[in-house]
């Protein structure tokens, strides 16, 4: 066997390795919640761009997964249009079990700065950085969620209860296949002798941002600011060129500050084995080389086309382009996202679009 087959079997084996720690936390916590009473959460998520009507389908998801719940959804916006904000609280009081409360954070030159140092077209990722100068004070943590592309699928309170073990979040590794690296602030860490191999490593992010639990009481007792980020930031480019999204400066600026979550809340299926699905995801994230459901729609008589082709062809991947792929464990979960759109109102605009560009990619892929 090659040494890159060898490494790609190591990879896979050790993913497959129950975490200890995150596994009887979580077997902990959803005992103790068990037969709780109907509890008030608080959860909030960050978007720029045109597309806030697609946060309904994250929405009536979290809504379903919680019925005798209450939600107060922080909505964090820097440019969001006032009648969209509208729209989307209308959306939430048909619910029933969910308050939007949107918060405006004005995109100061910080931000912009985070957003040209980051190589990324918005800085609404960076919100949550702030969320604890902008919460009520006797909001002590809150849930983040990832706007356009995650779905909630069971209950989130005993992920809300984890404890933080004198940490700032609560979250999952980024990388799944590979063991945590521990380390703290990357200048300091690098100062010292770490590579610059593995702070690019670290810039990509040690935790994954689609679900995280935020200590806020620990930010506001830290002090911690967005200059502080800008500051990381512009060593991280101005040193080592490196690039990154909220999670990877995170990373960058605090390290291994983080107290490990149960992969299933934050579960990314991308290279999931058909034979090994996880049993019972708390949260879907149609993140990695998967495509985004949003954008892209298969057919029924499309899903099957893409099956069979997969399942004909020597590899177990149909690549549509440089980045996205497919395989035949994804299209049970792109179709439960369009099942949950299907019956919110945003679905009249977004399929149609979706379904040309999922059409588009076929046809470039030559299955059409």
């Amino acid at each position: 066997m090659s040494p890159s087959r060898s490494l790609l079997h190591a990879k896979r084996f050790y993913r497959s390795l129950p975490g200890v720690w995150p596994g009887g936390m979580d077997l902990y916590l959803r005992r103790r919640c068990a037969e709780r009473p109907p509890a008030r959460l608080n959860v909030m998520t960050s978007l720029a761009g045109p597309d806030l009507d697609v946060v309904q389908v994250l929405l009536l998801s979290l809504s379903e997964a919680h019925p005798r719940d209450h939600i107060d959804f922080w909505l964090f916006e820097q440019t969001a249009p006032k009648d969209q904000i509208a729209g989307l609280a209308d959306f939430c009081a048909t619910l029933g079990n969910i308050t939007l409360r949107p918060i405006n954070v004005p995109l100061d030159a910080d931000f912009e700065r985070l957003k040209a140092l980051g190589g990324k077209p918005d800085s609404a990722r960076f919100l949550w950085f702030v969320a604890h100068r902008h919460l009520p004070p006797e909001l002590d943590r809150i849930i983040y969620l990832d706007a356009l592309d995650v779905i909630v699928m069971d209950d989130l309170v005993p992920l809300l209860r984890h404890p933080f073990m004198g940490r700032y979040l609560v979250a999952c590794r980024e990388a799944l296949d590979v063991p945590p690296l521990l380390v703290g602030p990357a200048p300091r860490a690098h100062r010292r002798g770490l590579p610059a191999a593995l702070v690019e490593h670290v810039s990509r992010g040690l935790i994954n941002s689609g679900v995280i639990v935020l200590n806020l009481r620990k930010f506001r007792r830290d002090g911690i600011r967005i200059g502080q980020y800008v500051e990381v930031a512009e060593w991280a480019q101005g040193t080592l060129g490196l690039k990154f999204g909220d999670q990877g400066l995170f990373s960058l600026t605090h390290g291994s500050h983080y107290a490990r979550a149960h992969d299933r809340y934050n579960h990314r299926f991308a290279d999931e084995a058909a034979d090994r699905p996880m049993k019972r995801p708390a949260v879907i994230h149609y993140a990695g080389k998967v495509i985004k459901p949003a954008r892209f729609r298969l057919l029924p008589w499309q899903e099957d086309l893409v099956i069979r082709r997969i399942r004909d062809s020597a590899s177990d991947v149909l690549r549509l382009d440089r980045i996205r792929q497919m395989r035949a464990a994804h299209v049970p979960y792109l179709r439960r996202w369009w099942d949950i759109c299907a019956r919110t109102p945003s679905h009249a605009r977004i399929a149609p679009l979706a379904e040309r560009r999922m059409a588009d990619a076929l046809k470039q892929a030559g299955l059409l």
